[in-house]
């Protein structure tokens, strides 16, 4: 195998490549890339078994062939290259001895291995197929990934369900106190049983993708296969079934308030410096048109409040308690001048949404337990 590539391309394609090397790996091969050149385009590709990632770039190819390269080592030689004049590098690959070349004096040598060795990636052709522009990914997994869980009993939580119908597109968190729910419009979409994918996937195709990629994205029964042409990213799926969301999500709620979403933020966020370190719990207290915002923390004797106007619709005053991270995380992705909570009782599930037509999202919120103080 030989070639000369870009030593930014280079850069860029290892650096994209390194997330799917485990940090640690009892498997030796596992913490290598596989090289391999097909005239003049390289694809680099790395896995962890769960994670893979396939980067494929336009080279000067000289010929063919392939090669697995400590990962790691590799990488911090190109980094490494931090002279303006090293614009491209020599890639001569014999008996698995990889030797670079970048000046006429800079070179350097890297024994690999037999590429066969490394573990092909798993077909994903016997599923459906969604396609999305990087901005409508972007949008679903931003809205969603925060209420993931990370409770390793509970694995098909962890993930983000994809489902599609109804020519709707949607994907749903929960961590089982928070939920993230957002759609998008997409004739013919079809995948009814859903899908439940790990957040690292979608970062990763995310942070590779260019923001004007169109992503394909294929499944199968284990996994699931996202392409933009010359970026894949293939992973596993966590088995499900996902929980049934819906049931948890109230249809009529008895009160709503509406309120200013700046103004809510920048006021939550002078109660929350008070609010007891462990619990981080806020009180909303509703009486007519205005709310007051309260924390406390008896361990060190310190308090805070705040009022704000808001717009109320329900009977009689109404005080309800919240995770003050949780509470100002969700209203700070509502993006919207105002938003509205909508509720029903001080332990029950609260609803809160951006005001504006077909935004396209929602959060949900379990309350915490409130005691008199």
């Amino acid at each position: 195998m030989k070639f000369q590539i870009q030593k930014t391309v280079f850069q860029d394609a290892l650096q994209a490549a390194i997330n799917a090397v485990p940090n640690k790996s009892t498997i030796q091969i596992l913490n290598n890339f596989s090289l391999r050149l097909e005239g003049n385009f390289l694809e680099i590709s790395a896995t962890d078994l769960d994670l893979g990632v396939r980067v494929k770039v336009e080279v000067n190819g000289e010929r063919d062939g392939a090669v697995v390269i400590n990962a790691r080592k590799l990488l911090e030689l190109v980094k490494s290259l931090v002279d303006p004049s090293i614009t491209t590098v020599s890639v001569d690959v014999q008996d698995y001895l990889a030797k670079f070349k970048w000046s006429d004096k800079g070179q350097a040598s890297i024994t690999g291995f037999d590429a066969s060795d490394f573990p092909p990636f798993p077909a994903v052709d016997d599923g459906e197929t969604l396609s999305f522009a990087a901005s409508e990914l972007d949008f679903l997994v931003e809205k969603t990934k925060f209420a993931t869980s990370t409770d390793s009993t509970r694995l098909s939580l962890n993930g983000i369900f994809l489902e599609a119908k109804d020519g709707h597109v949607s994907m749903i968190a929960t961590d089982g106190h928070r939920l993230g729910r957002a759609s998008i419009e997409q004739e013919g979409a079809n995948l009814n049983a859903g899908v439940i994918i790990p957040r690292k996937a979608l970062e990763q195709i995310l942070h590779m993708a260019k923001s004007d990629a169109t992503i394909e994205v294929r499944t199968s029964a284990t996994h699931i296969l996202f392409n933009t042409g010359s970026i894949q990213v293939i992973s596993k799926l966590y088995e499900g079934p996902y929980p049934n969301y819906r049931a948890v999500i109230p249809q009529n709620f008895e009160r709503t308030v509406q309120l200013n979403t700046t103004e809510f933020l920048n006021k939550m966020r002078s109660v929350i410096a008070m609010a007891n370190a462990r619990t981080h719990k806020v009180r909303l207290q509703i009486d007519g048109s205005v709310m007051e915002m309260s924390a406390s923390d008896p361990d060190v004797g310190g308090a805070s409040s705040e009022a704000i106007a808001v717009t109320h619709n329900g009977e009689g005053s109404f005080s309800i308690g919240f995770d003050g991270r949780y509470i100002t995380e969700i209203f700070s992705m509502c993006k919207s001048e105002e938003t509205v909570m909508k509720m029903n009782n001080p332990i029950g599930a609260c609803i809160i949404e951006p005001v504006g037509d077909d935004l396209g999202f929602s959060f949900l919120l379990m309350p915490t337990h409130l005691t008199e103080d």
